[in-house]
């Protein structure tokens, strides 16, 4: 029988938002036992965005996990909590500064209960520094990084950002990464450890080139919009029909002669001022004028076969309809249909990669608040059901 990845691993997961909740869907989708820790009095804020079972972006974020429903409040409730994590693996929190030491379950007394315990710890700004404690979100891990700055096209009169928090995402896939590289570290020497991740600083390592033109040429960089500042063309176009475009990149000179043999070669494309990448940088806004009356004629998969069967990188720009449809995330399997108990069958990403040898977990829905409380105590904690009644009685224990 194949096993999965990370079979007989156990996480336990104080995770709110997004950045733990998502590392944690990694780690069960590559078979980790993840625990999510949550109680109707704390709720992971994205379950307060509408009922608590229903919403979206809680089902997707929290998927191929166990809810553990348990009053940290009670000391009767962290007791079962420290019992959890002597059996464990990984304890993940991402609360804002001084949650977790409030509650007892900083790294210094976790480590007491279990010394080779790896432990991640995800604040906005990190652990200490003048910082620590401030409360963050994903438009704050952009703007604090300089993200924002650039964020935008040339002409805009502010920040335009994304409703994606592409920052909080990045976060938690570096988050997954660190724990399996602990793991392994463990495995090789016995020894747990304590992993300090600064959404911001991930957020940082996604500017590198930008702080760079600064630091070397002493230039603060500006926002380019859709352009590159050494390829050209590399710009979303008008395509026809309504409110439709299409995204045209060409690096070399050899991709620009592909590019102008697949329109026909039109007298234009031959200009010498578009013959290298110099030129055609220096007169961009003449070159994307051209190309826009171009694409405005075709529709945007027309130009994206046409331009694609010559050898240049070009794209639909496509809504959530079109993406269902399109053939390539069909043939990927790459949307998966999960029935849900309350909001019924909806479409999510599927887990996305393929492994030979290990393969990832099938798509679990995300759990309701303390569905598997009674299972985890039976399993983990070996108590019995009077056990379980008694504490459900007392307000420690609470199942769906």
């Amino acid at each position: 029988m194949t096993r999965s990845a990370l079979e007989g691993v156990i996480v336990i997961s104080f995770g709110q938002g997004a950045v733990i909740p998502d590392a944690g869907k990694i780690l069960g989708e590559l078979g980790a036992n993840v625990i999510k820790i949550e109680s109707s009095e704390h709720l992971d804020f994205v379950r307060t965005l509408g009922p608590k079972n229903s919403v979206a972006g809680f089902n997707e974020g929290n998927r191929n996990k166990r809810s553990f429903g348990v009053d940290l409040r009670s000391e009767k409730g962290k007791e079962l909590v420290r019992r959890l994590i002597k059996v464990g693996d990984v304890v993940a929190e991402n609360f804002r500064g001084g949650v977790v030491k409030s509650l007892g379950f900083s790294y210094q007394e976790v480590r007491k209960i279990k010394p080779d315990i790896i432990y991640v710890s995800s604040q906005g700004f990190g652990s200490g520094g003048p910082h620590e404690n401030y409360p963050c979100y994903g438009p704050m891990l952009s703007s604090a990084s300089g993200m924002l700055s650039i964020w935008k096209q040339p002409e805009d009169p502010f920040p335009a950002g994304s409703n994606s928090p592409l920052p909080d995402h990045m976060a938690s896939k570096h988050a997954a990464i660190i724990i399996l590289a602990a793991l392994d570290y463990r495995r090789r020497t016995g020894k747990g450890q304590f992993i300090d991740m600064a959404q911001t600083e991930v957020a940082a390592a996604l500017m590198g080139e930008r702080y760079l033109e600064y630091t070397m040429n002493n230039q603060v960089p500006q926002p380019l919009g859709n352009r590159c500042a050494y390829a050209a063309p590399h710009n979303c176009y008008p395509a026809k029909g309504m409110d439709s475009w299409v995204s045209i990149s060409v690096f070399s000179n050899e991709e620009w002669r592909s590019f102008s043999k697949a329109l026909g070669d039109p007298a234009w494309t031959r200009d010498p001022k578009f013959a290298d990448v110099t030129g055609r940088l220096k007169n961009v806004d003449e070159l994307d004028k051209k190309i826009a009356e171009w694409t405005a004629t075709l529709e945007p998969r027309q130009i994206m076969y046409l331009l694609q069967g010559a050898g240049v990188a070009a794209g639909e720009v496509q809504r959530a309809p079109d993406t269902m449809s399109d053939p390539q995330i069909a043939y990927d399997k790459a949307i998966v249909e999960l029935d849900h108990p309350e909001v019924g069958k909806r479409l999510y990403p599927n887990i996305p990669f393929h492994m030979s040898e290990t393969p990832p977990v099938p798509a679990k829905l995300a759990p309701f608040l303390g569905q598997h409380t009674e299972e985890i105590c039976r399993d983990l904690l070996k108590m019995s059901q009077a056990e379980i009644e008694k504490l459900k009685a007392e307000k420690v224990l609470e199942s769906a």
